[in-house]
C-alpha cells in the first residue's frame, strides 16, 4: 500500500487508460469516482499495489538514456503470464488491473501493479421489471375471489355410520380474473391475474369431532337429492363415529378453509413478458363455522333362528 498518493496515481492511469481504449464492458464515469460496468457501478477507489519482486530495472550506467515506463491496463490472463501464475494475492475475474512496465536492454518488464477490487452496487430494477411488480400487486389485489360458506347434506342433523357430505356452492369454487393494462414508453404492457381452487387440498374441513377432511377441488361437488346417498359423485364426505351428545349444545362445530392458487399472466406488446412477474402466495379463505347435531339410532335386535 502507498496511501492516497497511490490512489490518485491508480485513478489517473485509469483515466488515461479509457480514454485511449478502455477494456471491454467498462467505462469512466463523468464524475471520475466510479466505472459504469454490465454488471452494476463500481466505486474506484479501492486500489491495491503490488511490486514484483526482483523485477525493478537497474539503474541505467553513467550517460545512459533512462529506461522508459509506462502504465496500461491489463487482465488477468496478461497477469499470469508476467508472473508465471506466482500471485501475491487470490485473483477475481472482476478485478481491473493497471501494468507498470518498463523497458529494459532485453525485454519491457513488469515491475509494479495495481489491482483494483470493485465495490459493487446493486443495479436497479429496470422500469419494466418495476412495472410489473407494481401491476400484478394491482391485479392481484382487485381479485374478488369468494369467501365459502360450508354446505352440508345432511345439513343440520346427521346419523352416525352414514357419510356426511362437504362441499361449497358453485359460485364459491368459480375461477376469477382481473386484467389491468398501461402503456410504458410506447408499448404495451398487461396483466391478468386468475385465482382458481387449488386443485390438490382445496378445501380443509376440520368436522368437530378430532378429525379433518380433505378434499382435492375435483371432489368438491354438490350433494345430488335424486341420487342415493351412498352413491354420491363427490369424494368429499366423513363418517362420524360418535353422537354430539357431549358437545356444547349438542352439536359439533364444523370449520372450513378454502385453498386458492393465483397465476399471473404478463402480455408486452401482445407477447409475453421476457421477465415473468414475482409469483403470488395461497390465497386462504375461511367459511363462518357450521355446527351440526350428530345422532345415534338405537335400535333392538331380535335374534334370528336358524332353521
Amino acid at each position: 500500500m502507498r496511501g492516497s498518493a497511490i490512489l490518485a496515481m491508480a485513478a489517473a492511469c485509469l483515466v488515461a487508460i479509457t480514454s485511449s481504449g478502455p477494456a471491454a464492458g467498462w467505462q469512466q464515469a463523468d464524475d471520475g469516482n466510479s466505472v459504469a460496468a454490465e454488471e452494476g457501478k463500481v466505486d474506484l477507489w479501492a486500489w491495491i499495489e503490488a511490486e514484483v519482486p526482483g523485477a525493478a530495472p537497474a539503474d541505467p550506467a553513467p550517460g545512459s538514456p533512462k529506461q522508459p515506463c509506462y502504465f496500461r491496463q491489463g487482465n488477468l490472463a496478461e497477469l499470469d503470464a508476467w508472473l508465471g501464475n506466482d500471485f501475491v494475492f487470490a485473483p477475481d475475474s472482476f478485478e481491473v488491473y493497471v501494468f507498470k512496465i518498463c523497458e529494459t536492454n532485453t525485454k519491457p518488464q513488469l515491475v509494479a501493479y495495481w489491482v483494483h477490487k470493485p465495490r459493487r452496487f446493486q443495479k436497479p430494477a429496470p422500469t419494466t421489471a418495476a412495472e410489473i411488480t407494481r401491476l400484478r400487486n394491482e391485479a392481484w389485489g382487485a381479485l374478488s375471489i369468494p369467501e365459502p360458506t360450508i354446505l352440508m347434506a345432511p345439513g343440520e342433523v346427521t346419523i352416525v355410520q352414514i357419510p356426511t357430505y362437504v362441499w361449497v356452492s358453485a359460485a364459491d369454487r368459480a375461477p376469477v380474473s382481473e386484467t389491468v393494462t398501461t402503456t410504458l414508453e410506447g408499448h404495451k404492457l398487461s396483466l391478468t391475474a386468475t385465482a382458481s381452487p387449488r386443485r390438490l387440498g382445496f378445501l380443509r374441513v376440520e368436522m368437530g369431532d378430532g378429525n379433518t377432511l380433505w378434499c382435492d377441488a375435483d371432489d368438491v361437488m354438490a350433494f345430488d337429492y335424486s341420487r342415493d346417498p351412498m352413491d354420491q359423485p363427490s369424494d368429499c364426505f366423513h363418517y362420524y363415529r360418535y353422537s354430539s351428545a357431549a358437545s356444547p349444545d349438542f352439536r359439533y362445530e364444523v370449520l372450513l378453509t378454502a385453498y386458492w392458487d393465483v397465476e399471473v399472466q404478463c402480455i408486452y406488446d401482445g407477447g409475453p413478458c421476457t421477465n415473468p412477474p414475482p409469483a403470488v402466495p395461497t390465497q386462504v379463505l375461511t367459511a363462518p363455522s357450521h355446527r351440526i347435531a350428530v345422532a345415534e339410532i338405537q335400535a333392538l335386535a331380535r335374534p334370528v333362528q336358524v332353521v
